[in-house]
């Protein structure tokens, strides 16, 4: 199957005050976790960032098309550029998300046209899968001033993944994500 992977690398890290996707972790940049997983098993990388962001990278690089509204913003203007009907989602804020639940996360990417994991009580929204089928649908979100992500999951065709320590790749700290410098510091 061919897939896209989406890296969200744009946002604008308010909490850390400075652009994170190009912070260290284990001497490696934020931004390189997503990449170097999404490689393995999508033939094409978009990566949501200003177009003049990460010239190492020779991926296609998507601004926000309707301005800075968070990660679904993002997402939609990825999905509206990538070739493939389904795109894997993954935030360059949680490094150790692991080839194994990525490749479980697109096993389940048949029919549903949302695929998203179910970790600790609670949804994992930029670590899915998205389909192409869900350009309108987020844009009648936008045009009720909903950003959120999670909104999609009532209004679409929706698959949630349970994560837990049923999976042989479960790890606790699978989902741990860097808002501060502390996150960082932690994880390290």
């Amino acid at each position: 199957m061919n897939i896209s992977g989406i890296v969200l690398a744009g946002g604008e890290s308010k909490r850390i005050g400075k652009d994170k996707s190009k912070l260290l972790y284990n001497n490696v940049p934020l931004i390189e976790y997503p990449i170097k997983i999404l490689k393995k098993f999508c033939n094409e990388i978009v990566i949501s960032a200003d177009s003049n962001k990460f010239p190492e990278y020779n991926y296609i690089k998507v601004p926000d098309e309707i301005g800075k509204f968070g990660p679904l913003a993002g997402i939609y203007s990825c999905l509206k550029k990538s070739s493939n009907h389904f795109n894997v989602v993954l935030t360059c804020d949680m490094p150790l998300v692991s080839e194994d639940l990525i490749r479980y996360i697109i096993s389940n990417a048949k029919e549903n046209d949302l695929i998203m994991p179910f970790y600790n009580s609670h949804y994992e929204p930029l670590c899915a899968v998205y389909s192409k089928s869900l350009i309108p649908i987020i844009e009648n979100l936008f045009l009720k001033n909903d950003y959120s992500p999670l909104s999609l999951i009532s209004i679409s065709n929706f698959k949630k993944i349970n994560i837990d320590k049923t999976v042989s790749f479960f790890k606790e700290n699978l989902f741990s994500n860097v808002n501060t410098i502390n996150d960082l510091n932690n994880l390290q």
